[in-house]
């Protein structure tokens, strides 16, 4: 028997198991390396420029990382920031808590309000003050 076919047969045999746990939800996210730990400034600045994923309650939006700024008063500016995204679409993510996924640093919870009328322009704060 080929290797192929004896993994898709190794697969097909779980699946029924990893259907009852949970796993194979999981299994068909999309993979991207596990960042693990705080999110920082340094993870963002080299991204800027780069499209994010947001997703909330169905809701499917896209947005342009426009900038990560250290916060003015912060003892620790890559732990204390924010960003900036450009969303493809104005108003197009509300004020709320989105799953933001990006290749490079997976999925994460990230709570964003617009920061202008025109909906254009979209902010999320990390103030680590310590």
């Amino acid at each position: 028997m080929n290797h192929q076919r004896r993994s898709l047969l190794k697969a097909a045999g779980i699946a029924p198991a990893a259907a009852s746990t949970g796993l194979v939800h999981a299994a068909l996210r999309p993979t991207a390396p596990a960042l693990t730990g705080t999110l920082l400034r340094s993870h963002f600045v080299p991204l800027e420029g780069e499209a994010f994923a947001f997703s909330m309650s169905g809701v499917q939006a896209k947005a342009v990382l426009k900038r990560a700024i250290a916060l003015q008063e912060a003892t620790d500016e890559d732990r204390s920031f924010r960003l900036l995204f450009a969303p493809s679409q104005p108003h197009s993510l509300a004020q709320g808590t989105w799953d933001v996924t990006h290749p490079k640093l997976g999925t994460h919870a990230i709570f964003v309000s617009p920061n202008d009328a025109n909906g254009q322009e979209i902010e999320a704060i990390f103030n680590r003050q310590t």
